[in-house]
């Protein structure tokens, strides 16, 4: 978290905050969802699992473990259906053990706001040796050659005699709930991973509902890039650049003297100021189309993306990765004035900007540059450093208003007005039957 990566967004039920709540205080739903249980299942079971710790201590199982001789115990009271737990009495050791969150105090990360923050660990049980290289050892050692010049009964027998090692595999994603807005932010986009974490929220009493990017334009994701395109600004000066690409080296380029104009030109292919008085640029990893039946050209480098969008008249831009900024004017300490660009925040534009699949919205290439540096900032000015809960909250609080000025923008670009619904919307079918494109992946 508090940097650039992918986050899946879901809409959850404002309505279900106190069932969230009332699960947050029951000690043995708690337990049962805890990554204390879920390890102790997956060490027992072999299986894979997933555990949930307070945001303020991702390791907090390991922290305070439970005793080998109630492990197996509390794997199996995990693993049992939950109308058959009522029936079980858990001891004393495992129920009141510091090694799980509990309430909604460990959970809450705002004293004011209806904000909840959390670790979902995944933990897969897997084969962390290389076998690979297992094999060959044998191969060397019982038949004096490498595994591949073997013969197919050889090779079976060597099979047979590898076992390999096997381990619980732990990785953590933190997930933010904000039941003023109605959605669940989750830092991952791998399908299965963002299953497990929804259908554990369902468990907690939280509503789960599906949503999508959905605008009223086919194809709105390029639509939203060609528009910002066509009004990009500085086109002189991104052409020459990209002039100077095919000439010479990146480190022999001179720079220009306009610092603002070096930043725009070295980073983007385009720029454009929106009605609101944002610009948003377009850099790479990019997809340009030279012909309307030519496949996308994948590029990196903005030189690269002009160059090609320089070819053709039908030459159009499929996918690319956009950054939000804000100009801002300053005065020097002797008094001089300038002019600086301020990131606010980048996402990804492509046709993988939906998971359909597990009806989540995507913000892949999300990042909040400013985030870190206005923080930075106020340490150095304060001498004190927020607490763990106040990086949480203010992550929230800007990755949401991020979010909206998004949303905003998409509906500017493609002139969407203020009657028609467009954004993330839960995924189902409008009041007045228009259809509303959906980008799948």
């Amino acid at each position: 978290m508090f940097g650039r990566s992918s986050w899946a967004v879901v809409g959850l039920g404002k309505e279900s905050l106190e069932a969230f709540r009332t699960s947050l205080e029951d000690r043995t739903l708690m337990v049962a969802s805890s990554q204390m249980a879920a390890s102790a299942v997956t060490r027992h079971f072999n299986s894979d699992t997933l555990g949930i710790n307070p945001f303020r201590d991702p390791r907090l199982d390991e922290e305070h473990t439970v005793g080998l001789d109630h492990q197996q115990e509390l794997a199996r009271y995990t693993t049992l259906a939950e109308e058959s737990r009522s029936d079980y009495n858990l001891p004393p050791e495992i129920l009141h053990c510091e090694g799980y969150g509990c309430t909604e105090k460990q959970f809450q990360i705002h004293p004011e706001m209806p904000w909840y923050g959390l670790w979902a660990v995944s933990n897969e049980w897997k084969d962390v040796s290389d076998l690979a290289s297992i094999k060959e050892q044998r191969s060397y050692a019982l038949l004096e050659r490498p595994y591949k010049f073997l013969q197919a009964i050889d090779k079976r027998s060597i099979d047979q005699e590898t076992l390999g090692v096997t381990a619980a595999v732990r990785k953590q994603v933190p997930v933010l709930l904000d039941f003023n807005d109605g959605r669940v932010y989750i830092e991952n986009s791998n399908k299965k991973v963002i299953e497990a974490i929804t259908e554990r929220l369902r468990q907690l009493g939280v509503e789960i509902i599906a949503v999508a990017w959905t605008y009223s334009l086919s194809n709105w994701p390029a639509e939203i890039l060609n528009k910002m395109y066509e009004g990009t600004q500085y086109q002189r000066d991104f052409q020459k650049r990209a002039e100077e690409a095919t000439r010479f080296k990146a480190n022999e380029i001179e720079k220009l003297e306009d610092k603002e104009l070096e930043s725009i030109v070295a980073q983007f292919f385009s720029m454009t100021q929106l009605p609101s008085d944002l610009w948003v640029g377009i850099s790479g990893p990019a997809q340009i189309q030279l012909h309307d039946a030519s496949p996308p050209i994948g590029v990196k480098a903005p030189t690269s993306a002009t160059t090609l969008l320089n070819m053709t008249e039908d030459a159009k831009v499929i996918s690319g990765a956009i950054t939000f900024q804000e100009r801002v004017s300053g005065t020097s300490k002797k008094g001089g004035e300038f002019t600086f660009r301020k990131d606010l925040c980048c996402i990804d534009v492509n046709d993988k900007i939906n998971l359909t699949d597990v009806g989540a919205a995507m913000m892949r290439g999300f990042d909040i540059p400013a985030f870190r540096k206005d923080a930075q900032r106020e340490i150095r000015q304060t001498k004190q450093v927020p607490s763990i809960e106040q990086f949480w909250s203010n992550w929230l609080h800007e990755m949401s208003n991020a979010v909206r000025m998004i949303e905003a923008a998409f509906r500017e670009l493609l002139g969407i007005d203020g009657t028609q619904e467009a954004g993330i919307l839960p995924m189902r079918a409008p009041a007045d039957d228009k259809v509303l494109e959906l980008v799948n992946a």
